[in-house]
């Protein structure tokens, strides 16, 4: 599918290692990775071990689409609501990528979002979407992003998302987003602003 001139495929395997060096480069200024990692040479450092185990987890489990040339990213991961399966316990990948004072930092960030994700309904969850530096600000972001929504309202299905801040936010509201009641509080930290939309 194409939008705007931005050609939208489906990632495979092939594409792991291209596309964690997008979300590594992409989220640097994140306010999010920096409170995981406060240390900016340290997150430059350790940001293609960090998204690496979420890239091959989405790769196996959900869909991952980019452009055609690779410069953004998006992570889709399917929620069943009703399924009790035991979710994959990635900590000790983490904490053997990052070292123990960084994993300890996200896993307080991962309960935090787990606690807060929505429980009503089925739904498909964005954990990441990412553009390069030198492409950002050009609609790449909002293309790719379109171009799953799409997607979900012909199948009538709901998404979910955490906004890392109030200028996301505002792109996602364009797309069709709805800020929730609550905020994800980080300790000493910014706050995620989670949001939902209805299929169209």
């Amino acid at each position: 599918m194409t939008q705007q001139g931005t050609p939208v495929v489906r990632a495979t395997d092939a594409d792991a290692d291209t596309l964690t060096n997008v979300l590594a480069t992409a989220f640097l200024a994140d306010p999010i990775s920096q409170w995981i990692f406060p240390d900016y040479a340290d997150r430059e450092r350790l940001h293609p071990a960090f998204f690496r185990p979420f890239v091959d987890m989405t790769l196996a489990e959900g869909e991952v689409w980019t452009t055609e040339d690779r410069s953004a990213v998006a992570l889709w991961l399917p929620v069943d609501v009703t399924a009790h399966a035991e979710a994959e316990d990635l900590g000790p990948i983490f904490e053997q990528a990052v070292g123990p004072e960084y994993a300890k930092r996200f896993a307080v960030l991962d309960k935090l979002m787990t606690d807060g994700h929505p429980g009503h309904e089925n739904h498909h969850y964005l954990p990441f979407i990412a553009v390069r530096p030198e492409r950002q600000g050009h609609g790449v972001g909002a293309t790719l992003l379109g171009h799953r929504l799409a997607t979900l309202d012909e199948i009538g299905a709901p998404a979910y998302l955490e906004a890392s801040c109030l200028r996301n936010a505002a792109l996602y509201e364009r797309l069709g987003f709805q800020r929730m009641d609550n905020t994800i509080d980080l300790p000493d930290g910014p706050s995620l602003y989670p949001m939902w939309r209805r299929p169209a």
